[in-house]
């Protein structure tokens, strides 16, 4: 059989092919402005769940402040003798630990400058001045309430401060006492979102815990 040749097509150039480096196709304007908008919807998405998981942590934190403060007074009750409390002001992150001082001590005296000298009064006001802490609750978390209870050593000690152990801007005092008891109390706590927990003192042990809110327990409206 006769062999059939095919005559060579000339001047048919083939297609460059892309080489491994640099061939990739660019992007179109359209392909970028795509991309960037699905960036914005999901940090649209991812904002809100940030913003609520920062501020569930600076109300456990704050909670967890006022907790350690808690302890810290009753230690400082035990070691001293002397009865400590706290007081916070309501509608801010403001709050404070400090030695519960009685009239008998006649700071109240000293301090409208109707004591001669320098007495116990004057000892007095600078011993509490020295253990006085004051702390702040973290940005954006406020004190929204309490809830304590009377007991026979807290009316005692309110009749003999004259009826009345209120002092403007600042909560009823809890107090914790020299034997490791304190006054049972809640105090509630709220973020800028509106989300209240509470630490619950249970005055038999003087042992503080966080827990969510209790209706029953009253203090927030």
């Amino acid at each position: 059989m006769a062999l059939i040749r095919i005559p060579a097509i000339r001047g048919i150039r083939h297609a460059p092919q892309p080489s491994a480096v640099g061939g990739r196709r660019a992007f179109t304007l359209l392909e970028l402005l795509l991309v960037l908008a699905i960036l914005v919807v999901l940090v649209g998405l991812g904002t809100p769940a940030v913003y609520n998981s920062l501020q569930g942590h600076r109300l456990t934190v704050s909670a967890e402040q006022v907790q350690t403060s808690f302890m810290q007074a009753r230690v400082e009750a035990m070691e001293s003798g002397r009865i400590r409390m706290f007081r916070f002001q309501q509608e801010t992150g403001n709050f404070a630990v400090a030695p519960f001082v009685r009239s008998s001590d006649e700071l109240e005296n000293n301090m409208a400058g109707t004591s001669q000298g320098i007495g116990v009064s004057s000892i007095v006001v600078d011993s509490v001045e020295a253990e006085t802490i004051n702390g702040m609750l973290e940005e954006g978390v406020v004190f929204a309430g309490d809830n304590v209870e009377a007991d026979i050593r807290s009316y005692t000690l309110e009749q003999e401060q004259g009826g009345d152990m209120n002092i403007s801007g600042w909560s009823r005092p809890i107090l914790f006492y020299p034997d490791g008891t304190a006054a049972d109390a809640t105090v509630f706590l709220r973020g800028q979102g509106g989300t209240i927990t509470s630490i619950k003192l249970r005055g038999l042990t003087g042992i503080a815990r966080i827990q969510d809110p209790d209706l029953e327990d009253g203090g927030v409206d």
